[in-house]
Formats: structure tokens, C-alpha cells, sequence
């Protein structure tokens, strides 16, 4: 039978550290030197950071409320497009953009409304003016690179030492009188050279990977389609260790022996500031998923990182026995809330909760997402039933501790419900995934509802 608990706390008037907690959140919202806006499914400008201001000179207050024509009208067409492809259901695409000389990437999100249809768009603008530079100096040194590449008969190729694989730049195909539209791919180390010639190769290898050598240097002869032989000297030396002095990667050069290496060390530098920019990349890209995966109004997961969670965490619990508590949590009478005191006032309360929620659920190493609407979600790992029973409890007490009015409820005051499910696996035998673990959850939120509210209902242990 499911259990309900029900907990009152003393009225208690939190509202103005509420508001200054907001405010601080959306200070930080301005401080993010990005430029972000959200524009809503007709083309309003719904809201604005200051770095958007800055960018385009416009002040927010001037830009909310406004087609997007007479706010942005250079680059408007670029949003329509991007509304018209998130209505579409399909991701957009990234795009470049000029704005008072600065190059910047614009890449939108579709944004979802607690119903699952689309209302908008999240739009970030990146300024990527320096990293285009670099990308430019960069191509064109790999550029001149090549050129002189070719010009002392020269190639350049890149050994894994741990996985004996090897990549070749272009150039060797030309040199060894192969097609050089030919496409080269990582291939195993010393396929090339002539049998009679491999074990002085490795034996080089072997002197530098044991520290014997600085450098790695071999002659050895390289077979050609017609038959012939060219002799290849090949020097190098490692450019990448392991954190235990290890080496891990060879660069080197190989040209023929009337040949001179004259630029080893521009090779180098080049490979290093490709990776740099590579890095810088990567992060940015991070960064931008981040922002996917963050409710824009509590700065919680969102439902799709919360599901994301719930899949690890479940697999977690059954691969190391432990228990894991699935809550689903609901602001009572919300719509009349927002009825009485206006869709403002509601997401202020949204936030409000959302905060005290996951005050309680990160001191117990869980964590807090909201679900959407007026509903979140909790995951409490490795706390047996009892244990995690309080901790919802106590989610039940920090909410009313909050003392936050509600003319439109019978109580008179803002309280949650919550629904609480758990895998145990020193229980009985129920086999049942993530998705039917939050089901039990969302049915226990239901019997909370209809038993009056403002309390906690169990619907039992079970294993997977």
C-alpha cells in the first residue's frame, strides 16, 4: 500500500531574499560574454542580455517586444529562416555573420513550452573574430608549408607509438611516383619500406622511445610502382608523452638522401597551434551544449538532461547494488497561482522553489532538474527507503519554511507534493527500467494529489 506523509513548518516571509537571489541569477545571465537572445515563434524579441545589447548598440528595453526586422533587420531573414526550421523539427544549422567589422557564429536552439510545442528560438552570438584569424595565419602557414613541402621533395608523417599506426602527408605519394589525387589514411608503421630495410627502422624507434637517442634518424629504401628504389632518410623526434614520461607520438620528415630537412621545427609549431585551435573548438562546442541542457528560467537541468541523469544513475545502482530514489515533485495549485497573481509572479515562484528544492537534494550528493511546468524531478542515490523518505521530507519542509502567500490555495500558502519511487536491489525480483521507475514516481506524485496535497507518498521498493 503507498505510504503519505504530510509536514507544515511555521509561516515564514522570505520574499525579498528571494528576489535578490533572482536578480543574482540574472546578473550572472548579463555577465556571459556571449551575446543571447530569445526570439519568440512570430519574430518577437522576447528577451536580451547585455552582451546582445552591446553588440548591436541596442538597449534592451528597445529591443523586447520588437520584430526581429527593426531590431537585427541586417540578419532578420537569417532568424525567420531559423524559426521556420526549428517549426519544421529539424536542427539548425550554424552561420556566420559580420557586425560592425567582427565576425560572429550565430547557432539557434528550438525552445519548447511546458506543453512540448514549439514556442522559440535561444540564439547565441559567439564572437569568433580572433579564432578566424588564427585559422587564417594557420592555413596559410600549412599552406607555405606544402608548397616548400613539394618544393625539397619532402613528407612529413606522424606516428601513434602505442597503436604502431602512422599517417603521411600527400607529398610522399608524388615522391614515390604514386597518383597523388590518391587519398592516404593512417596505415601501419614501415609498410613502405623495403623488408631487407625494416629492422634498422625499428631499431631507431627502439633507441628513441628507450631514451637511448634524442632523435629518431633511418635510411632505408622505399619501392616504387615501376619497380624501382628510392632511398629515404627519415629524422624526427618526439613531440607528445604520457603523464608518466611515456612517449606517445613521433613526428618526423623523410626526403631523399640528396635532400636537406629544412623545416622540422615550423612543422612542429604548426601541428601544435592546429590541435590549440582544435581545443578551442571543442570547447566552444561544450559550452553551447551546456546552454541546451539548462531550464532558461530555474538554471536547473532541463528534462532532457534529468533523463540523461536518471539512465545513469539506474544503471549505476544496478551494476554496484546500490539504491536510488526517483522523486517527481509538484507545486500545488500552481494554475490558480498564476491565475491569481500573474505569469510573472509564477515564474518567480518557480524559481524560488526550485532553489530551496535543490538546496535539500545537494546536500545529500543528489540532484534537482525541472521537469516542466510547475513540476521538477529529483534523483537521490545510495540512501536506503527511510533515509530517502527524510530528504523528501525535508523538501516538503523547505518549501513551506519559504512562507510564500497563495491567496488562490485552500492553504493559503505555496506547498509541492511529491511521489516517490526507489530500485532496491536487495528487494524483490521486479525487472523495470529508468523510464517505469520514473512512471512509479509520476503515479506516486498522483496519489499525493488526490490524498490532499502538501505530502510525500511511497510507492514502495522494488529490484531490477
Amino acid at each position: 500500500m503507498p505510504i503519505s506523509k504530510s509536514r507544515n513548518a511555521p509561516f515564514d516571509k522570505s520574499d525579498e531574499r528571494g528576489s535578490d537571489r533572482l536578480l543574482q541569477i540574472e546578473a550572472v545571465y548579463d555577465k556571459v560574454p556571449v551575446g543571447l537572445c530569445y526570439v519568440n515563434r512570430h519574430g518577437l524579441f522576447v528577451s536580451t542580455n547585455d552582451q546582445f545589447s552591446r553588440i548591436f548598440g541596442i538597449a534592451t528595453e528597445n529591443a523586447v517586444g520588437r520584430l526581429v526586422e527593426d531590431v537585427v533587420p541586417n540578419h532578420a531573414a537569417l532568424l525567420r529562416d531559423n524559426i521556420k526550421t526549428a517549426l519544421a523539427g529539424e536542427p539548425a544549422s550554424d552561420a556566420q555573420i559580420e557586425i560592425s567589422g567582427e565576425l560572429y557564429m550565430v547557432a539557434a536552439a528550438a525552445v519548447t513550452n511546458d506543453l512540448g510545442e514549439f514556442a522559440g528560438i535561444s540564439v547565441a552570438y559567439t564572437n569568433i573574430t580572433n579564432l578566424n584569424d588564427v585559422a587564417q595565419k594557420l592555413q596559410q602557414v600549412e599552406l607555405r608549408t606544402s608548397y616548400a613541402l613539394e618544393s625539397a621533395g619532402q613528407w612529413i608523417w606522424d606516428l601513434n607509438i602505442a597503436t604502431m599506426r602512422v599517417w603521411r602527408s600527400p607529398q610522399y605519394r608524388a615522391l614515390l611516383g604514386l597518383d597523388p589525387a590518391g587519398v592516404e589514411n593512417e596505415s601501419v608503421a614501415w609498410d613502405i619500406v623495403h623488408p631487407d630495410d625494416k629492422g634498422r627502422a625499428i631499431e631507431a624507434l627502439d633507441d628513441v622511445v628507450s631514451g637511448r637517442k634524442p632523435r629518431f634518424e633511418a635510411t632505408y629504401r622505399v619501392s616504387r610502382p615501376d619497380g624501382g628504389l628510392t632511398w629515404i632518410l627519415s629524422r624526427g623526434k618526439v613531440v607528445e608523452y604520457g603523464p608518466d614520461g611515456s612517449p606517445l607520438r613521433l613526428l618526423a620528415t623523410s626526403v631523399d638522401i640528396t635532400a636537406q630537412k629544412r623545416i622540422e621545427e615550423e612543422l612542429s609549431t604548426t601541428v601544435r597551434q592546429r590541435m590549440e585551435l582544435e581545443q578551442k573548438l571543442l570547447e566552444a562546442n561544450r559550452k553551447l551544449r551546456n546552454q541546451s541542457e539548462r531550464d532558461h528560467l530555474t538554471n536547473l537541468p532541463n528534462r532532457r538532461k534529468f533523463n540523461h541523469l536518471l539512465k545513469r544513475a539506474f544503471l549505476r545502482a544496478i551494476e554496484n547494488a546500490e539504491q536510488l530514489a526517483v522523486l517527481m515533485v509538484d507545486i500545488d495549485h500552481f494554475k490558480a497561482y498564476n491565475d491569481f497573481y500573474g505569469h510573472l509572479a509564477g515564474d518567480k515562484c518557480l524559481v524560488q522553489v526550485g532553489r530551496a528544492l535543490n538546496k535539500v537534494v545537494k546536500q545529500s550528493g543528489g540532484s534537482v532538474a525541472r521537469f516542466g511546468g510547475e513540476e521538477f524531478a529529483a534523483l537521490i542515490s545510495g540512501r536506503a527507503l527511510e533515509p530517502a523518505a527524510e530528504i523528501a521530507a525535508a523538501m516538503l519542509d523547505a518549501v513551506s519554511a519559504m512562507g510564500l502567500e497563495h491567496g488562490a490555495s485552500p492553504t493559503g500558502r505555496i506547498s509541492v507534493s511529491i511521489g516517490m519511487a526507489m530500485v532496491d536491489p536487495a528487494g524483490s525480483a521486479v525487472h523495470l527500467g529508468p523510464e517505469e521507475l520514473l512512471n512509479l514516481a509520476d503515479g506516486a506524485l498522483y496519489e499525493s494529489k488526490r490524498h490532499g496535497r502538501a505530502r510525500l507518498t511511497i510507492a514502495g521498493t522494488f529490484n531490477n
